[in-house]
């Protein structure tokens, strides 16, 4: 996945897969996209996915708003 905040290229090629009954933590140094991954992960407007897609239980969620989004199960 890649990422644009205003205008700006933050993320690319970003591949990330989280299956069912596993925990992951995004660890790094300040500056390096961790929350800017979660919050096009959350679908927030102004993070736009410019290039692949979020996957939810094997459907694409990518062009849900993020408030949708906080009703998936």
């Amino acid at each position: 996945m890649s990422v644009k905040v205003r205008e700006e290229n933050i993320l690319r090629g970003v591949n990330l897969e989280i299956k069912e009954g596993e925990i992951h933590a995004l660890l790094g140094p300040n500056v390096s996209g961790k929350s800017t991954l979660a919050y096009a992960i959350m679908g927030f407007p102004e993070y736009e996915v410019t290039s692949g897609k979020v996957l939810f239980e094997g459907k694409d969620i990518t062009g849900l708003p993020w408030r949708r989004r906080q009703n998936l199960e």
